[in-house]
């Protein structure tokens, strides 16, 4: 025989079920949002690094263009300023050594100097190719190795990426053969 469905009456109902499902929506929502803001930071870190080196590859560019202006120098009567003016920055505590001239008397050096309320380098550095934000470097004369009479410089190269607060640095040593 069979036994009689008897059904729980509304008024001696729980609602267990309900408050269950409740609680696992909260936590699924909670697992969704961190899962999109992790997404979002690694998104935004992945955006940045590739900005960087999109503004590195710029300023070895400007290197390169910098080092082999080295070659247009060498030889020639040039004038290197505290101002950096075309580019060419005088070095603080060199003296020249008769090919080259210099004006003004420069306390720090030239990537850190300023001209106005700007760097050197942003103002009067030469430019690697046209454009406003175009990556720039600048060439100090750091004088003449005593034993080997070779000339040194270095070269200093800026750029930015395309986010303005990216910026990269580099710098290099020459040695004229």
């Amino acid at each position: 025989m069979r036994r009689p469905i008897t059904l729980i009456k509304p008024d001696r109902q729980q609602g267990y079920a309900l408050f269950i499902v409740l609680m696992m929506m909260v936590v699924i929502a909670l697992l969704v949002v961190t899962a999109t803001q992790s997404y979002n930071t690694e998104q935004r870190i992945s955006t940045n690094d590739a900005d960087r080196k999109f503004a590195t590859t710029l300023a070895e560019a400007a290197l390169r263009k910098g080092e082999n202006q080295i070659f247009d120098i060498e030889g020639k009567k040039t004038t290197f300023t505290a101002k950096c003016e075309k580019g060419l920055c005088s070095t603080p505590n060199v003296k020249s050594n008769g090919d080259f001239t210099e004006e003004g008397n420069p306390t720090e050096d030239a990537w850190k100097r300023k001209c106005d309320k700007s760097l050197c380098i942003d103002v009067n550095g030469e430019r690697y190719s046209q454009g406003e934000n175009s990556p720039r470097f600048i060439i100090e004369y750091l004088g003449t190795n005593s034993a080997d009479k070779r000339t040194i410089y270095r070269v200093t190269a800026k750029a930015w990426g395309k986010n303005k607060n990216t910026q990269v640095v580099l710098q290099s040593y020459v040695a004229s053969e």
